[in-house]
């Protein structure tokens, strides 16, 4: 179905999760920073960004399941190695990738113009917890006056937007390029790719408008990677995985108010005020509850007694002949309130289980997770690697074939917790125990770096020297203690 503006796809109103993200997007644990909350000239999401954030703050499970998606999927850094179809990798095509992954004047930002620089890993690591946090990411592809790729930057997913068409017969259409609000300062930028090619395009960063050339625009935009989440429930935006569990993450919210008001109210149940013989006025009923807060603040945890002589001393008008007063429990604290537990903990398993993240990496261990290593290895290897796989080739086919012309080189991002090493080295041992008469030294030497992720180089004037003749102690050293130490 659609809105107004044409939106394919549902809002939290549908689901019935208004109310809960409500509270959330008014907590006081959020500022002023969520901007964009609507962009001028920018398409609709089919979920309030800012509000999807403000889920990160409220849930601890939620908040630690994308970080650690984040951080493993590029948080260890990358390699620039060959692509596998590559048949003669240039080195001048390497030079090039590397001037600009590891250049000095390369150019990386991580927050507003005057903060501090960062690293292409952080850029993407705050990406990725977008991706995953919001439905999308957006990485800033900065140029310089001669129109080279200059750096990149983190443009914060909750402040983008697609830019919006023309509107025909009631229908949104994309438009081209994206438009940012940050600080009511509304921002437009290019596609990535836009510059290169026979038709480049330019766009003017503060009116929104095209050319064809860099003199037909004003301040010309910076390029913008805009990397979707893909989901049937919108055309142009992403939809982050865990949008199944938003009541759960609002059920778990109101379960913590709920303990967070009972032990403010010094762990006592809700309570009803009955008077009989008498009646109060209106006036008198805010002078009860005032008169108990008191005597709550002054006897602390023990239940005040009231009877009317007290009240008549206070002047609390209380109408009849002999009026009492008592107060009766509206609820127990028993048993079944205990259950709020076991309610909570059901609630983490939920979020935990839409992530995909292992309750091992969320520090729940119990005697269930014996096999924690080979629960921590199927998560890097059937949700990490393939996000890894696809997040790198989307920054080869733009960044690198795109714009700086690289064919034969892409990055490999460092995995961490795919294999059982110390499986792998006991292997290694057994291998060289049983057959290490028969392989050369560089064999060896290939072979420990596979297993320890090492670089131990080849060493030429001992190439075809078997590893059994290995006589200096030093090279025998080395490479038992790598074995050892893998």
């Amino acid at each position: 179905m659609s809105d107004e503006t044409g939106t394919l796809g549902i809002d939290v109103t549908t689901l019935g999760n208004d109310a809960g993200l409500e509270k959330a997007a008014e907590t006081t644990q959020l500022n002023d920073r969520h901007a964009g909350h609507t962009v001028g000239g920018g398409i609709t999401p089919p979920y309030p960004p800012d509000r999807l954030a403000a889920l990160q703050e409220l849930n601890g499970t939620h908040a630690v399941a994308v970080g650690k998606k984040a951080s493993r999927e590029v948080g260890f850094g990358f390699n620039i190695v060959a692509h596998p179809r590559a048949d003669d990798p240039s080195d001048e095509q390497r030079e090039i990738a590397e001037e600009f992954w590891y250049g000095r004047d390369t150019i990386w930002k991580i927050g507003p113009q005057g903060t501090a620089p960062g690293s292409p890993t952080a850029i993407f690591e705050l990406a990725r917890r977008d991706w995953h946090g919001i439905g999308w990411a957006a990485i800033e592809l900065i140029y310089g006056d001669d129109d080279t790729l200059r750096g990149l930057a983190h443009v914060p997913a909750t402040e983008v937007r697609v830019r919006k068409g023309e509107t025909e017969d009631g229908l949104t259409r994309r438009g081209h390029g994206y438009v940012q609000e940050e600080d009511a300062a509304t921002r437009y930028y290019a596609e990535a790719g836009d510059r290169v090619g026979d038709d480049p395009i330019y766009v003017d960063a503060e009116t929104g408008e095209q050319a064809e050339s860099l003199d037909g625009v004003g301040e010309a935009a910076n390029e913008l990677l805009f990397i979707p989440n893909p989901s049937p429930l919108s055309k142009y935006y992403g939809v982050p995985d865990w949008v199944a569990e938003i009541q759960t993450m609002v059920g778990d919210q109101e379960a913590k108010r709920f303990n967070r008001e009972f032990f403010e109210h010094d762990a006592m149940p809700q309570y009803a005020i009955v008077v009989e013989g008498g009646r109060l006025s209106e006036s008198a009923r805010e002078d009860v509850r005032n008169l108990i807060s008191d005597l709550r603040r002054k006897d602390g945890r023990r239940v005040p007694v009231l009877e009317a002589e007290d009240l008549a001393e206070t002047g609390i008008d209380v109408e009849g002949d002999s009026p009492t007063i008592r107060i009766e429990p509206l609820t127990q604290q028993g048993d079944e309130d205990m259950s709020f537990g076991a309610f909570r903990q059901l609630n983490e398993h939920e979020i935990a289980k839409v992530h995909e993240v292992p309750s091992q990496l969320l520090d729940r261990h119990d005697a269930t997770n014996s096999n924690s290593d080979a629960a921590i290895r199927d998560f890097v290897k059937e949700v990490i690697e393939p996000r890894q796989s696809s997040f790198a080739d989307r920054i080869f086919r733009v960044i690198h074939q795109e714009i700086l012309g690289i064919d034969d080189w892409t990055l490999e991002f460092v995995t961490r917790g795919a294999e059982d090493e110390q499986r792998q080295a006991d292997i290694l041992q057994t291998v060289l125990r049983a057959g290490g008469a028969a392989l050369t030294i560089n064999e060896v030497r290939a072979m420990v770096n596979d297993v320890v992720d090492r670089d131990i180089p080849a060493i030429e004037e001992l190439e075809g020297e078997l590893f059994s003749t290995v006589n200096d102690p030093v090279l025998a050293d080395e490479l038992a203690a790598v074995v050892e130490d893998g």
